[in-house]
């Protein structure tokens, strides 16, 4: 309910308001705790009298003026609504005070005058904070309500309940008096919290907002008021409410404020006997002021109501004084031996510490954030201790660690640190980084130089051979890996098992065992600092042996786990990872979502050298989309000249020859495609499904009608082992087919076909069905022509932007779902498209019919095609 509906309630159970001339020496006390409205019911209450006929005196006691003699008193009498002589002649009695004790005379005088004034009309005499009025001036008023016991007079006083009665009388000598009548007030229920909200914000959004606003009010009207304030101002709890807390904080006597803000500061190790030695205070004011916390519903269990509660009673602290109290929390909790985290905290918000543990409780803080993906907290523990280090070799892990958690957020942050100067007494710095961002021989100088056993030793070397296999190569000599490795225990590095022979097959591309070792390594970790290098190389192990469909499941949990890990830098990377498997997989449309959003994800400066991969992904597949305009401007892009001596700079150049075989730019794609084998040569890592550049360079060659030059460099991508049923030799049989005689071109074009769509690859597929098309009506079999054209039309659907695949209404562009059919939805469509019915799938494949019923909804849906064309899809 509201102020003025509880001053009714209340009249109407206490006669107060009742102003007839037989209601008489009534005194009336107001108590409650501090903020539950007393002040506002007794303003409501003086005014209804008022307008009832009655002349109401007021005056307001404050802590500042309770040595003030007859303070309270002069507030009365200088009322404005007394009539001007009676005024004059009280005030007059009032300066014959002596010592500010009235005479005996004057006691009368005054009391005679305002016997007067209530002959003639209802006198209310209202004082609101009675407990801090004087005592001269209370001595007048039980003066007065003793002497005047007939006369219309009425005498209301509030006070706080809590409050330590500083004078007898209040807490005595009043008690006593017959008339008196105590009414009580206490904080505003959840009941009474939704009728204010509702008064001043509607029902709806009174019930919305109850149970917080409750929370953090505990039911005082004065914040549940400012509450309300914020709100109407649009937003949560703001500058109202925390001017409300330090109002609600200051009417309490101290150490009331000054322990609410140790309480505030410790939190859940607020114990009284650790709030005292902060405060330095004695056990027995520190267990009054937690009683009074306690009664007045704003602490429980050790903690304040809210933590809303707690950022105001903390904001409201000077600054200087905060960050004092601060640095006496930290060394009190690092006394107390708290977790690292606690300490932490309360350290970087005093901003200056000079104590000797400092630096290793941010460096232990900063691990435990980091692990709980709490980023930004744990770059502001490093920073700290890098601004408190003295020790060259403390600097250089804090660097080190600020480093690495900097790169999860944005790699451009760790430039600034690769700017500063290794010394002679720390050790190589940086070298993950180094070779990120392009500086490949400090990089590998830094790796060389690292000490023996040390636990992150796999990680650079990994980068270092996804990025520069050829640099990495003249480094370690041919066909030798790191000795180091074999030198680290492997209890250090359990996530990096395996990484030997992956390792080894990013430099080679010959390890019959990659493709274990990367299924190993994706399978037995979660993403992390420590594991992103290693589940990148066993993607590439996927990707480059043309087994994209692998591959994309766990790319697509990479991407999910850095999201919720909250690593931009690592979303970006598998993004664009995804896209270059989407692209592999046939689906150009996706390919170039994923793209754009990982260049979004990180600017030009972060991607550094690695920019080769997202880059070239969005040019292929916006080209193959047919929007050259569009791939033209990604290619306007600068890059840095270190990109095309990494792996990423080959799918960089060949993407750019893609883009120049559909633009006609024939010579200029046969560059690109020379330049990017010759790159793959001189690095021993011409593997056909890393970059297929011969058969780039012979689609020019056969542009430019030079078919020999195309023939020639088909028979040496023949000649490079693959997977027979693979991507990539689906995609060389189709090219041979275009070099063979006819008789011979179907024949190729149907193990063409049939590599492709074990393949997956929609996109080159639906080309080779096109080209198989033109070669059986040439053949003169018009009608399986226009069959096979047909067919082409319908694969063609399923990659171009024209007609997007299904997707679920909550799932991301860059999340649309894979468009394989299951091996059951196969077996289904395949009976389907040799035109059984669904009652005969049943009886063949033991399942109901409304099992077959459900598969075919899904297999329509997948392929976006009716009944009638699945065997056009499927043959």
């Amino acid at each position: 309910m509201n102020l003025v509906e509880r001053t009714d309630e209340l009249a109407a159970l206490h006669g107060v308001f009742d102003c007839s001339p037989h209601v008489r020496g009534r005194l009336v006390v107001l108590s409650g705790a501090v903020a539950t409205g007393k002040t506002a019911l007794l303003r409501a209450w003086t005014e209804q009298l008022g307008r009832g006929g009655a002349l109401v005196l007021t005056a307001a006691a404050s802590r500042a003026e309770r040595g003030l003699p007859l303070g309270v008193l002069e507030q009365l009498l200088r009322s404005p609504g007394l009539p001007v002589m009676t005024a004059a002649r009280t005030l007059a009695w009032l300066d014959e005070a002596d010592a500010g004790t009235l005479t005996a005379p004057a006691l009368r005088g005054l009391c005679e005058e305002l016997r007067g004034v209530a002959a003639v009309r209802p006198v209310v005499i209202a004082v609101d904070d009675a407990h801090h009025a004087d005592t001269a001036s209370l001595h007048f008023l039980l003066h007065l309500v003793r002497r005047l016991r007939s006369a219309r007079l009425q005498v209301i006083f509030t006070e706080h309940a809590q409050w330590k009665v500083a004078n007898a009388l209040l807490g005595s000598e009043f008690l006593r008096e017959p008339s008196l009548r105590r009414i009580r007030l206490e904080p505003l229920s959840k009941a009474g919290v939704e009728a204010l909200l509702a008064q001043h914000l509607g029902e709806r959004t009174a019930q919305d907002l109850t149970p917080a606003v409750h929370g953090m009010t505990a039911g005082y009207p004065l914040l549940v008021q400012a509450l309300i304030d914020d709100h109407r101002a649009g937003g949560g709890p703001g500058e109202a409410y925390g001017r409300a807390v330090l109002s609600f904080l200051y009417r309490h006597e101290e150490p009331f404020t000054q322990v609410a803000r140790a309480v505030a500061m410790l939190r859940g190790y607020a114990r009284p006997m650790l709030v005292g030695r902060l405060l330095d205070l004695d056990a027995a004011s520190v267990g009054r002021a937690v009683h009074q916390l306690a009664v007045a519903e704003v602490l429980h269990d050790g903690r304040l109501c809210h933590p809303a509660f707690e950022a105001a009673v903390l904001d409201g602290m000077p600054g200087d004084e905060r960050r004092a109290l601060h640095r006496k929390v930290a060394d009190l909790l690092y006394e107390e031996g708290a977790p690292a985290t606690e300490v932490a905290a309360h350290l970087a918000a005093a901003d200056r510490s000079d104590a000797p543990w400092a630096v290793p409780v941010f460096q232990e803080a900063a691990r435990l954030v980091l692990d709980d993906d709490q980023v930004e907290t744990g770059i502001g523990y490093l920073r700290a201790a890098h601004r408190r280090c003295r020790d060259p070799e403390q600097q250089a892990a804090v660097v080190g660690a600020l480093a690495d958690a900097e790169w999860r957020l944005d790699p451009a942050k760790v430039l600034r640190h690769l700017a500063e100067p290794a010394t002679t007494d720390t050790p190589p710095p940086l070298p993950t980084h180094l070779l990120w961002h392009g500086r490949v021989d400090e990089g590998l100088d830094a790796i060389g130089a690292a000490p023996v056993n040390t636990a992150d030793l796999d990680t650079p070397w990994l980068w270092g051979a996804y990025l520069y296999p050829g640099h990495v190569k003249e480094r370690l000599g041919a066909g030798t890996v790191p000795p180091q490795r074999a030198a680290a225990p492997p209890a250090l590095t359990p996530e990096l098992q395996g990484a030997g022979t992956l390792l080894n097959d990013l430099l080679h591309g010959d390890e019959h065992d990659a493709t274990e070792a990367a299924e190993r390594a994706l399978n037995r970790y979660r993403l992390g600092p420590r594991t992103v290098a290693v589940q990148s190389a066993a993607l590439a192990a996927l990707t480059y042996r043309d087994r994209p469909y692998r591959a994309a499941g766990w790319c697509d949990g990479f991407v999910a786990q850095a999201r919720e890990r909250n690593s931009p830098t690592w979303q970006a990377l598998f993004t664009a990872w995804r896209a270059l498997i989407h692209l592999r997989q046939g689906d150009p449309a996706a390919a170039a979502r994923r793209a754009v959003t990982a260049l979004d994800l990180l600017g030009p400066k972060s991607w550094g050298a690695a920019v080769g991969l997202p880059l070239a992904v969005a040019v292929q597949a916006e080209t193959a989309l047919g929007d050259v305009d569009h791939a033209a401007a990604l290619l306007e892009r600068p890059v840095p000249q270190a990109m095309f001596q990494t792996r990423t700079g080959l799918h960089y150049l060949a993407a750019r020859g893609r883009y120049h075989l559909a633009t006609g730019c024939h010579y200029a794609a046969l560059c690109d495609f020379y330049a990017c084998g010759k790159r793959m040569s001189g690095w021993g890592v011409d593997l056909p499904a890393l970059e297929p550049w011969r058969l780039g360079a012979a689609e020019a060659y056969l542009a430019l009608g030079e078919t020999l030059m195309a023939r020639q460099l088909i028979a040496e991508q023949l000649a490079l082992p693959t997977p027979a049923r693979g991507r990539t030799r689906g995609m060389t049989l189709r090219l041979q087919a275009a070099t063979s005689p006819a008789p011979r071109r179907a024949e190729l074009l149907a193990e063409a076909v049939a590599a492709l769509h074990d393949s997956g690859d929609a996109y080159e597929l639906a080309r080779a069905v096109a080209d198989q098309s033109a070669a059986v009506r040439a053949a003169g079999d018009a009608e399986r022509a226009r069959h096979l054209d047909r067919k082409a039309q319908l694969l063609a659907r399923r990659w171009t932007g024209d007609t997007p695949l299904p997707e679920p209404a909550a799932t991301p562009p860059e999340d649309i779902p894979e468009t394989q059919l299951t091996s059951a939805e196969r077996r289904v469509a395949e009976l389907a498209a040799d035109g059984y019915t669904n009652r005969e799938i049943s009886r063949k494949l033991y399942v109901t019919i409304s099992t077959v019923e459900q598969h075919l909804t899904r297999i329509y849906r997948k392929l976006n095609v009716k009944r009638l064309d699945l065997q056009v899809v499927l043959r």
